[in-house]
């Protein structure tokens, strides 16, 4: 997917959404999984948000998806705003000097499947189907986490 001015968007990308119906989903935010990721069978992008010196917020709803979903119990609020969100909220790739927490993010990731793929190995042997497929998890957010530092 494309943002607003024409640039791919990407998993470890930070980005910037605007307009949205409701104003605690605006703000900085860094993709966590897009279509395509190993780890997701999603057809949208999860994102955390992320504060403009690269701290990444522990706050209770700190997730958003985009394009955007609309969680209230109020029905026609919520079509509201799902029609608001499809006019108006936009959604830019942008740059932050210091990314080393979003690399640290992903290294952490890539590092936490270790004993994962040990016990895995272990348990059904180098050449199973499983492995393949956390090896290749691991790699992805290793790349990811390269990515985001240079």
């Amino acid at each position: 997917m494309l943002d607003k001015n024409g640039v791919e968007i990407r998993t470890g990308c930070i980005v910037e959404i605007t307009g949205a119906y409701f104003k605690n989903d605006n703000g900085l935010y860094f993709v966590q999984r897009s279509p395509g990721d190993p780890s997701w069978s999603g057809s949208d992008y999860c994102l955390k948000k992320i504060g403009k010196t690269g701290k990444i917020s522990k706050a209770k709803y700190s997730t958003c998806f985009w394009p955007i979903m609309v969680f209230t119990t109020d029905r026609f609020k919520a079509a509201e705003a799902h029609e608001w969100n499809a006019a108006h909220a936009q959604i830019e790739v942008k740059a932050i000097k210091n990314m080393a927490e979003v690399a640290s993010y992903f290294s952490g990731k890539a590092e936490a499947l270790n004993e994962n793929i040990r016990w895995t190995v272990y348990n059904f042997g180098e050449d199973h189907p499983e492995v393949g497929q956390l090896k290749a998890l691991q790699a992805h957010y290793e790349a990811v986490a390269k990515a985001a530092i240079t």
